[in-house]
């Protein structure tokens, strides 16, 4: 009889391991939406199909890719006077940016745009050294668990570093790892009789998010809080600059991204965009600008593409955080842009 005690054990796992498929349902992998990064990485399902959708007219097609630094690039951005409204008129803007999404996520979408047809003017890609680090694990988390498809990461898992490869594959055998589950989200949301906001259809955020074709405009503000931002340079340095190393594989999807431009004979700028001075001395600190910037100007060269660092060429000094610019700032980024397109 003593004997039946060790049964428990596997009964236990068991019962945990059926749990977890339950989260492998579609309610939860196509129709759960959290807070956080899981909103935009959704968001941009939806917004794929609103653009395989969108009607013929005279306006060229700009897609904006990249990380949060990308947020911002958006058709309010143009003015209601003057050429800025002509431009409005003349331009649309789709922004495919994502949280911390390092070049393969921008790789993802280009690749399913060109295989789904659209036709494509201009694209803005945001490039940021913090995410060429393979020690953040910016590749598994958030894109591979959020964003890849099985067939992307078959098709490049030559390139994933093995640890990022190694956690895509747990992710694949417990459900709820991946699903990340708040919690408190999940009680707060029940009290309010909120649930509904788990349905993409239902949620605020991603509404918000598909008003303008996914541009986030909450990184606005007209004066900066200097203490503040000298507060947020040390966090925020503390955490992507922590024993940082360059490592060559977003170099390589970044290339990747290049030649199936040149190939498909699609324009694309390469971005730096502007950062807060106290947080940009880890970019001197480490030689971000040659050893980095370089490597990416030298890859745009190659391929007859742009580049172009804001941190040099940009005049607005307003700033959400230390890594992020106001919204406000980006009305000049744009027309720069489109100036240097129109020339």
């Amino acid at each position: 009889m003593k004997k039946i005690f060790l049964i428990y054990p596997l009964l236990l796992l068991f019962t945990i391991y059926f749990l977890d498929k339950v989260f492998s349902l579609p309610f939860f992998t196509q129709n759960f939406v959290q807070t956080g990064n899981v909103v935009y990485y959704k968001h941009r399902e939806i917004l794929f199909e609103k653009l395989l959708n969108r009607k013929e007219n005279n306006k060229k097609l700009i897609i904006a890719m990249g990380d949060s630094r990308a947020y911002s690039f958006s058709n309010l951005a143009f003015s209601e006077k003057g050429e800025s409204k002509n431009r409005k008129e003349k331009y649309d803007i789709y922004n495919f940016s994502g949280p911390q999404a390092v070049p393969a996520y921008s790789l993802f979408w280009l690749e399913r745009m060109i295989e789904a047809g659209i036709k494509i003017d201009t694209i803005f890609l945001v490039l940021s050294p913090e995410g060429f680090d393979d020690n953040k694990g910016l590749l598994h988390k958030p894109f591979l668990r959020l964003g890849a498809t099985d067939d992307f990461v078959n098709r490049y898992k030559d390139i994933i570093p093995a640890n990022d490869l190694d956690e895509y594959y747990l992710d694949k055998i417990f459900t709820l790892r991946k699903l990340e589950l708040d919690y408190k989200l999940l009680i707060s949301r029940y009290k309010n009789k909120q649930l509904k906001e788990y349905n993409p259809n239902f949620n605020q955020e991603i509404m918000i998010l598909n008003l303008h074709n996914g541009e986030q405009l909450a990184y606005s503000n007209v004066v900066n809080d200097e203490k503040k931002l000298a507060s947020d340079s040390i966090r925020m340095g503390n955490i992507y600059f922590y024993n940082f190393t360059l490592h060559q594989t977003q170099f390589i999807f970044t290339e990747k991204i290049l030649e199936l431009c040149q190939k498909n004979k699609l324009k694309i700028n390469l971005l730096w965009m502007k950062v807060f001075p106290i947080y940009r001395e880890n970019f001197i600190k480490y030689n971000i600008e040659k050893d980095w910037w370089g490597g990416v100007v030298n890859l745009a060269q190659k391929y007859e593409m742009k580049a172009y660092d804001f941190n040099k060429i940009g005049n607005c000094e307003l700033y959400y955080d230390a890594s992020h610019q106001s919204a406000y700032c980006y009305y000049e980024y744009i027309h720069f842009l489109i100036d240097e397109m129109e020339k």
